[in-house]
C-alpha cells in the first residue's frame, strides 16, 4: 500500500515539473519580453544574431541596426554581405571585392518581426507562454501574434536565447548575441576606397 502511494506521489510530482501553456489575454507589464526590451529604443539599436535557420552550429552572424533614418543589415558568414540604407538609396557593400552598389528605393527593415516596436502596447499585449524544446534544451516561449504574422521569444530565465519569426512568405530563426543602446555612426558610412559599381 505504501509503494502504491509513493508511486502515485512520484508519478504526480514528474507531470507537475512541466509548463503548461496558457494563454494571457492581457499583460500587465510582467511578460519576460517586455522586461527584456522595455528600455530599447526602437529608433537607435545594433543587434547581434546567429543564424538558426539551418543548423544549431551555423555560425553566420547578422548584424541588425538603426541610426534613426539610417539602416544597417550584414550577414557575415562564408560570405559577407552589408546593406546599408540612408538618404533613400540602398547600398549594397561586397567587402571582399571592395566595391558597392548604390539604388534609389524605399527602406526594407530586416528587423521587422524580430524586435518589438510598441513598447506601450506591448506591456498589456496578450501572448501564449509555455515551455518548448530547441535543439534537446527547454526554453520558456512568449508567443505574440499579429495577424498572420507571429513572434516567438525563447528564454532561459531572464535571459533572452532565441527569436523566431513566422510570416506569411518565410519563418526566420535566430540565436541572440548581444544589444547595445546605439549603433556607431561610422557602421553607416560607405568604406572608404570601395569603388561603386553601376549597371
Amino acid at each position: 500500500m505504501i509503494k502504491k502511494i509513493v508511486l502515485c506521489l512520484f508519478t504526480l510530482l514528474l507531470v507537475g515539473c512541466g509548463v503548461e501553456t496558457e494563454v494571457i489575454n492581457k499583460a500587465n507589464g510582467d511578460s519576460k519580453t517586455y522586461l527584456f526590451f522595455k528600455d530599447f529604443d526602437p529608433n537607435n539599436y545594433y543587434i547581434e544574431l546567429f543564424d538558426r535557420n539551418n543548423n544549431k552550429n551555423d555560425d553566420t552572424k547578422i548584424i541588425i541596426a538603426r541610426n534613426e533614418d539610417n539602416y544597417y543589415y550584414e550577414i557575415n558568414g562564408s560570405t559577407q554581405m552589408i546593406i546599408i540604407q540612408k538618404d533613400g538609396y540602398v547600398y549594397t557593400i561586397d567587402p571582399q571585392m571592395k566595391n558597392y552598389s548604390k539604388v534609389e528605393k524605399p527602406v526594407t527593415d530586416y528587423a521587422y518581426g524580430i524586435i518589438p516596436y510598441d513598447f506601450v502596447s506591448l506591456k498589456t499585449k496578450g501572448y501564449e507562454t509555455g515551455e518548448e524544446k530547441v535543439y534537446g534544451k527547454s526554453y520558456i516561449y512568449e508567443k505574440y501574434t499579429n495577424n498572420t504574422e507571429e513572434t516567438t521569444y525563447y528564454f532561459k530565465g531572464d535571459k533572452l536565447v532565441y527569436i523566431k519569426y513566422k510570416g506569411l512568405q518565410n519563418t526566420l530563426f535566430y540565436k541572440f548575441n548581444l544589444t547595445k543602446d546605439k549603433a556607431s555612426s561610422k557602421l553607416f558610412d560607405i568604406p572608404e576606397g570601395y569603388l561603386e559599381m553601376t549597371y
